[in-house]
């Protein structure tokens, strides 16, 4: 009769080895499924921001592969305000408020009238009503100028009633907007940004910001990205969606003038998709409702802006861009259409010997430690049979 003798120390070496197979299968499967997501291409779909840099893509693709953004997305233009605070106002405003005759010397010199003026109005002295315009004419002591944000009869015309150094009043003589009824006693300061960033904007290698207008958002507490590090939570992150209105203005003139080139809004803009790292660094120190003002040099190179996968490129030269953060979208997923080109690339890629042995490999790494623990399994199990026997 054969005499069964229980031994702990082999027990516990078994119950470690169980332990240790089936740790490394776990992180088999993993790394397994993570390099599955490099093979894999989709033709068309959604796909998330997280996922798309976990494939090796600097979120942003190649020009050779590049795919297009869906037919759904809506790329219309619409005008906007961009409501400048009272204290920054005296930081983005070209001088002191605007007089007939500063204007009427501007012509005879054959200079540029302002594209875009501030108009300050009502409310107590700490906290006036602004509005943003284009002026469209001046002639004589009257101005006629398009107030933005508006969707119709924008036009509103200006009669100027008191003229001083650093106080020049003009009163609305007409207008159909019940934000400006007539009567309307105003302030009027040029706001068009010149090509030299003024002493108050901050940043270095001619690349500044400013601040236009400030936010009532709270950044809220802070909050631990696996792609940020820790971050106040009410801050874009650089795999975040952004909702934003712009102004891109072109500062090409020799004068110094600048221009508005385009004037538009985004709402799927990525953070990672701005090129200019300016403006990218600054948006994530921006909560929504804040407006700021970036110089871009005429050196920089990479001019995407925001659109996933960038469709949108700002134009050459020296700009300045007025960029108004509205919304933020956490780790956004976008839709996208591949290309005919770009999934026969991608096929083809698919297909290479190279990759189709690392498939292999992969299939192999995985399958191997689980038949080496079943094998043990099996081992174990016959074992203890035979002590049981």
């Amino acid at each position: 009769m054969r005499r069964y003798v229980f031994a702990p120390n082999r027990l516990r070496s078994q119950h470690f080895d169980r332990g240790l197979w089936l740790i490394v299968l776990f992180a088999t499967t993993v790394l397994t499924a993570y390099r599955h997501l490099s093979f894999v291409r989709t033709a068309s779909g959604q796909i998330s921001v997280a996922s798309y840099a976990l494939q090796g893509n600097p979120c942003f693709l190649s020009h050779v592969c590049r795919p297009f953004v869906s037919a759904s997305r809506k790329h219309g233009w619409r005008s906007r305000v961009n409501a400048i605070g009272l204290v920054e106002l005296l930081d983005v405003a070209s001088g002191p408020a605007l007089s007939s005759i500063g204007l009427q010397n501007r012509l005879g010199l054959r200079l540029p009238l302002p594209k875009r003026v501030a108009l300050q109005f009502g409310g107590p002295a700490s906290s006036p009503q602004i509005l943003e315009a284009s002026l469209c004419s001046a002639k004589g002591k009257c101005m006629m100028i398009e107030v933005l944000g508006v969707s119709s009869d924008r036009l509103v015309e200006l009669q100027e009633i008191k003229e001083e150094s650093n106080d020049t009043t003009w009163r609305v003589c007409s207008s159909t907007l019940s934000s400006l009824p007539e009567g309307t006693c105003v302030s009027l300061y040029d706001t068009t940004p010149c090509v030299e960033a003024p002493e108050t904007a901050m940043g270095a290698d001619g690349m500044k910001n400013l601040r236009l207008k400030s936010s009532e958002t709270d950044p809220g507490n802070f909050a631990y990205n696996g792609f940020g590090g820790v971050q106040l939570e009410g801050y874009p992150r650089e795999l975040d969606g952004i909702n934003c209105t712009f102004t891109v203005w072109s500062c090409t003139d020799g004068s110094g003038n600048c221009r508005v080139a385009e004037d538009g809004d985004d709402a799927s803009a990525l953070v990672c998709e701005f090129g200019p790292r300016c403006i990218k660094d600054g948006l994530k120190s921006m909560l929504p409702g804040e407006t700021r003002r970036f110089w871009i040099p005429a050196e920089v190179d990479d001019r995407r802006f925001g659109r996933p996968p960038p469709d949108r490129y700002l134009p050459a030269g020296s700009l300045v861009v007025d960029v108004t953060l509205h919304s933020i979208t956490r780790e956004a997923v976008f839709n996208y259409n591949m290309s005919d080109e770009s999934a026969k690339l991608s096929i083809e890629r698919e297909q290479q010997p190279g990759r189709l042995l690392l498939r292999a490999i992969g299939v192999g790494v995985q399958i191997l430690p689980l038949a080496w623990y079943v094998q043990q399994q099996q081992q174990q199990a016959g074992d203890n049979f035979d002590s049981l026997m």
